[in-house]
């Protein structure tokens, strides 16, 4: 079983996608004018900074502040992934040590943490202006590691991004790409993950790394609606 658990937020614990079109949709418009902003690759990039995003895709930094004042104006448009809460609680008690990779800022990340109760969950938190180098960079791993006096092969990444992916392998560690995010499984596929999750209950068993058996899983996690 893997003992060090570090999740992506935005895609793997949350559906914010909503939020984030919304957010995308009214800064363009404010800073750009007409036009239609490029989601797909918004999204391909997910992970990094939005400060590194928008350099990417040419767009003007003065979206940055627009873009997260919107995001926080409808915090209440979030929903947590079926599954999630009950997932962070049992792995919790079962020992393990969760923790979070976000592309997101500190301030909103830990502002929707506590707006649903997810805080308790994560002995540690990193977000990408707590780093120089945000993913798929392998700084942030590695600083959660250190503090959770990490092991590589008893870590694994959790995420729905191709940044995800490319952060674990950069770090040397297993990762678990889950399809229920903003990218599709082919293509996350296409990045060798080191497993593919289409359900929580895959999530659960790849985080057992198998060597429990199913049963046993799905008595410890009953309580997870998948």
């Amino acid at each position: 079983m893997f003992k060090n658990i570090i999740f992506d937020f935005d895609g793997v614990i949350i559906n914010s996608h909503d939020v984030q079109v919304k957010a995308l949709t009214e800064s363009y418009k404010v800073v750009c004018g007409n036009g239609t902003p490029p989601y797909d690759d918004f999204f391909r990039l997910s992970g990094d900074s939005l400060k590194n995003i928008f350099e990417q895709l040419n767009l003007p930094q003065a979206m940055v502040p627009i873009y997260q004042q919107i995001s926080r104006d409808n915090i209440d448009l979030i929903k947590i992934h079926v599954g999630m809460s009950e997932l962070l609680r049992k792995l919790n008690e079962s020992g393990c040590k969760c923790a979070l990779c976000t592309g997101k800022d500190r301030s909103r990340t830990i502002e929707i943490l506590q707006y649903y109760n997810l805080e308790k969950y994560f002995m540690s938190i990193v977000c990408s202006d707590d780093v120089q180098n945000p993913k798929p960079h392998p700084e942030s791993l590695l600083y959660i590691m250190k503090k959770l006096n990490a092991l590589k092969d008893n870590t694994i990444m959790v995420g729905d991004g191709i940044n995800d992916i490319l952060a674990a392998k950069n770090t040397g560690i297993k990762s678990i790409a889950v399809t229920w995010g903003d990218i599709p499984g082919d293509i996350l596929v296409d990045y060798k993950p080191t497993y593919v999750a289409n359900t929580v209950f895959d999530l659960m068993t790849q985080i057992y790394d198998g060597r429990e058996s199913n049963e046993q899983i799905k008595y410890e996690f009953s309580a997870i609606q998948i």
